[in-house]
């Protein structure tokens, strides 16, 4: 029996990561390398929403997680899962780089940005696809999501408990 796991197909990772660049662009958020790693692993695995500690405002999100159906497998654990999605998340977000999609520059930094060349035609269809087929959950990590902070308590990192957040210049 064969299983697809988006998180592990580079092709599915790098529409992922233009999606979630394209959002924060239009939403004029910085997007950190590690805030977009975060929404990526939650675009992937919506269900896992349930651990996340929402801030007062997006509490009510917690009942649109219960109801999630993920199509796909469902992947035990949070930090493992999450960390076997980081080589293919790399690799995806080399190619956009290669592509001049996504700034080198500003990678160095730390930061995802989008470059000033137009994004090819099927690749940013595909990006609008895959932002319309959201549910409210995909919607929120494309949108308010990226407006949390990443780093220091409180933070993306804090309140996902994926990446160490304590010892973060905030």
């Amino acid at each position: 029996m064969l299983i697809y796991d988006p998180a592990l197909d580079p092709y599915h990772t790098a529409v992922r990561i233009l999606a979630i660049a394209i959002s924060a662009t239009a939403r004029g958020a910085e997007l950190t390398v590690d805030a977009a790693r975060i929404t990526d692993y939650f675009l992937t695995y919506p269900y896992k929403m349930a651990n996340f500690k929402f801030p007062a405002e997006f509490k009510p999100l917690r009942a649109a997680v219960k109801e999630t159906e993920n199509p796909y497998r469902h992947a035990n654990g949070n930090r493992a899962v999450f960390e076997r999605m980081r080589p293919i998340f790399f690799a995806a977000l080399s190619g956009l780089v290669a592509s001049n999609i996504i700034q080198d520059v500003a990678l160095q930094k730390g930061t995802i940005e989008l470059t000033k060349l137009p994004i090819p035609n099927e690749l940013a269809s595909a990006a609008q696809r895959f932002h319309v087929r959201q549910t409210a959950i995909g919607k929120f990590l494309l949108s308010d999501f990226l407006a949390i902070p990443a780093t220091g308590e409180n933070g993306l990192k804090h309140r996902s408990n994926l990446i160490e957040h304590r010892y973060d210049i905030a």
